[in-house]
């Protein structure tokens, strides 16, 4: 029983397929370069690489005149392109790429610098508010500590206003009790010459009367 189990286990473990790798088929080629317009020219040079840039001559046939520096010969013309291979293609676009990266990379050094030194700004401005905000406040009470002085002063000439025209109003109540005096004696003046005038008058006239009855006494 054991022998069997053991049969159908390996039979199991064989049956199993082997795991499959993934490759790619190479396609870098080296084109041998001939003397003349047919394989059975001398080879002048062992063979170009695929995707080295030529000079094209001419064509005969199959076969491509081309030059290659120094290299004057024939290679066949389906290994010519008149455009650059995918390889070539795929480098410069892979070239091409990688200065993006870098233009990318530089220019996101660039902007995270910007940013930096904006918010190194924003912060010194804001610093700047405080600051400011700060100093008005101490200008506010400078003001007012300085318009103590200013109100001060003005009301001291306010007040010597007041005492300018007081002074003036008692020199003038003064000049008017001085006028009512001097015409108050001016009255009892009169009025004594007018007592002294009615005296006189009075004396007159009872010594006239007395002399009159003395006279008449006489007859």
């Amino acid at each position: 029983m054991l022998v069997r189990w053991l049969c159908l286990l390996l039979l199991a473990v064989l049956s199993v397929p082997a795991t499959a790798a993934t490759a790619w088929v190479d396609d870098e080629i080296y084109v041998p370069v001939r003397s003349g317009a047919g394989s059975g020219y001398r080879i002048v040079h062992r063979g170009l690489k695929s995707g080295t840039q030529v000079e094209l001559l001419g064509e005969e046939g199959d076969w491509a005149h081309i030059r290659y520096g120094d290299v004057d010969g024939y290679i066949g013309k389906q290994y010519i392109s008149r455009s650059p291979v995918a390889a070539i293609r795929l480098r410069d676009a892979t070239q091409k790429a990688e200065k993006l990266e870098q233009q990318v990379a530089a220019l996101q050094e660039q902007l995270n610098q910007a940013q930096s030194e904006r918010d190194r700004l924003s912060g010194e401005n804001q610093e700047l508010q405080g600051s400011l905000t700060s100093r008005g406040q101490e200008l506010d009470k400078l003001r007012d500590v300085a318009a103590d002085p200013l109100r001060l002063d003005q009301a001291n000439r306010r007040l010597n206003e007041e005492l300018s025209m007081l002074r003036s109003d008692l020199d003038q109540l003064k000049a008017e009790n001085t006028m009512l005096r001097n015409d108050n004696t001016s009255r009892k003046w009169i009025t004594g010459v007018g007592i002294l005038i009615l005296g006189a008058v009075a004396g007159l006239l009872l010594k006239s009367k007395s002399g009159r009855r003395r006279g008449g006494w006489a007859n």
